[in-house]
């Protein structure tokens, strides 16, 4: 055979008499070294192929023996997990440049998503299925993550210790000594991390694996009381870190006013507070509320302020307030005046109910590490917090949890503020189910709201806003669409208290409506929740995820 190489194209010719198989191998590799050390692979490879296609064949059969163990799965959910499987071990990723550990990459046909970058917020998802069919690799997902945890002493941000980055990918950031424009350490993502550390363990039993994690979730933990929560309850806000994207030089807050067809960039929360006192413009660009909004996983969101310019007027046209939408901002700052970063001023109920189950799970850590005090610490400190939850985050009126504002005093109950009615329902508001932290006539309201087909109860349910909610867009990236992690945490949370029948059902529309789902197309990033349209990126590392939990324990017969 004779290849001819021209620039990222080639052509192969062979003249062939006979019955002829060809085996040909491709490889994606970034470095001279890797090329170098892949070649002698891939001899190894054209030398004895037919061994490497039985150990492939073998290592699949693998995953899917230990993947595949629900005897009340349907075809069609099975069908489902093996697609699962197979995205997220396709999105796996070996090490390279700054990511010292195999991971894997939410898509790695999605152009946003490709290479090895690596998200907090999907890694445990993604480590919490594969811990059932992969778990080296999952553990090896939540260690990429890990370790580029902030330690003291950092040179870049020596204020945040125990902060995970939010991106982190081949190649560091400038500020790091590299030239990557992906990585990114203005936020981080919401406290689910000890969830997933758990689930391996859970399957691995493997009690050094809980050792290895446990100081750095501490530290992650920790990092949360000290740096997120600005009136000092217990209760973290979702923010932003002290960055050039946030912030002057001085430490004075960024963003920019518009007005027809000009714009300003000013800094200082003083001076921010004026503008948006005086109502002279047409809106505000505020970085930190992006990166408060990427923290919480549910990039522009109802809940923190986004909504299109046609959606506010028509909200004002019938009697709102544009202020209703108007995100206010607190420094937060060490005992020695340091600026660690910033913070929404509102508390939000699905990180209050992470937290709940992050501190349940550091508490059974601690138990099984001998660690008895610090296990009824945290016990002390989830209780708290579900207390919180259902005396401050709960609307009797609209029968719904959300964010509450925080005021200049707490309120008399001992809350920082009121719920944030306005702003709509969304997934938030059925996060204290999945976490186990509402109570049970609380969780039943909510469900009565989930099941309203003018709610959330839609042709494909579950999305991200309800229908009801000023700023839904059913093409709307997290104002409308159906992601599968929110989906899931709902029907878990449905269960938890009681409604799994239910849950079932909305299961079973998902699967008939979400179009592809069951077919031969890939898994997608999220759906459409009026048409079932696929929207986002194809072959999701979450969305598998999810559905491969559902597969693996919500599907089986209780």
């Amino acid at each position: 055979m004779q290849t001819e190489i021209n620039g990222n194209r080639f052509t192969s010719k062979a003249h062939i008499n006979g019955s002829t198989t060809l085996y040909t191998t491709y490889s994606h590799l970034l470095t001279a070294q890797e090329v170098s050390k892949e070649q002698m692979q891939i001899r190894d490879i054209l030398a004895r192929p037919a061994f490497y296609l039985t150990a492939s064949q073998q290592r699949w059969e693998e995953y899917l023996k230990k993947g595949l163990t629900n005897p009340d799965a349907t075809p069609e959910q099975t069908r489902v997990a093996v697609k699962a499987i197979e995205t997220l071990n396709g999105n796996w990723r070996s090490p390279g440049g700054a990511v010292k550990y195999n991971t894997v990459t939410p898509s790695v046909t999605g152009r946003w998503f490709s290479g090895n970058q690596t998200w907090p917020w999907d890694t445990w998802k993604q480590a919490f299925a594969m811990a059932h069919f992969n778990p080296d690799i999952a553990k090896e997902n939540i260690r990429a993550v890990f370790s580029w945890q902030i330690q003291p002493g950092d040179s870049v941000r020596p204020q945040d210790v125990g902060f995970v980055p939010d991106l982190i990918a081949w190649n560091l950031s400038p500020e790091r000594g590299g030239d990557g424009g992906n990585w990114n350490e203005r936020n981080t993502k919401p406290s689910l991390a000890a969830w997933s550390v758990m689930e391996v363990y859970n399957v691995t039993q493997d009690k050094a694996w809980l050792a290895e994690m446990y100081p750095k979730l501490v530290a992650y933990h920790d990092w949360w009381l000290r740096n997120r929560d600005h009136n000092g309850n217990g209760v973290p806000e979702y923010g932003a870190t002290r960055d050039k994207a946030h912030n002057t030089e001085s430490g004075e807050m960024l963003f920019t006013v518009k007005k027809g067809d000009k714009e300003e960039t000013q800094s200082g929360l003083n001076n921010y507070a004026r503008v948006v006192e005086k109502g002279l413009y047409d809106s505000l660009e505020i970085p930190a509320q992006v990166a408060a909004s990427w923290e919480s996983g549910r990039d522009d969101a109802a809940v923190f302020g986004f909504i299109d310019k046609e959606q506010l007027d028509k909200y004002v046209a019938n009697g709102g307030k544009r202020s209703d939408w108007t995100v206010k901002f607190a420094e937060n700052r060490s005992q020695d005046g340091t600026l660690l970063g910033y913070s929404l001023l509102q508390e939000s109920v699905d990180q209050a109910s992470y937290m709940y189950s992050d501190n349940h799970y550091l508490a059974e850590m601690a138990t099984i590490l001998g660690k008895p005090e610090e296990a009824k610490r945290y016990r002390q400190l989830a209780q708290q917090l579900a207390d919180y939850i259902n005396t401050c985050m709960f609307d009797p009126t609209t029968q719904f949890y959300y964010d509450v504002r925080i005021e200049d005093k707490p309120l008399a109950n001992g809350c920082a503020g009121k719920p944030i009615v306005e702003r709509g329902k969304g997934p938030e508001g059925w996060s204290p189910l999945f976490n186990g932290a509402a109570t049970q006539a609380n969780a039943d309201a909510v469900v009565k709201v989930m099941l309203d087909p003018k709610e959330f109860n839609t042709f494909v349910p579950l999305g991200t806003a309800a229908l009801t909610n000023p700023a839904f867009g059913a093409d709307i990236y997290w104002r409308g669409r159906v992601w599968v992690d929110q989906f899931w945490f709902g029907l878990k949370g449905m269960e938890r208290y009681g409604y799994r029948d239910d849950a079932l059902k909305l299961a079973d529309t998902f699967f008939r409506h979400a179009k592809g789902l069951t077919a031969d197309g890939p898994i997608q990033e999220n759906y459409n929740p009026l048409t079932g349209a696929q929207q986002g990126a194809p072959n999701f590392s979450w969305s598998a995820a999810h559905l491969y939990m559902l597969y693996n324990d919500f599907f089986r017969k209780q």
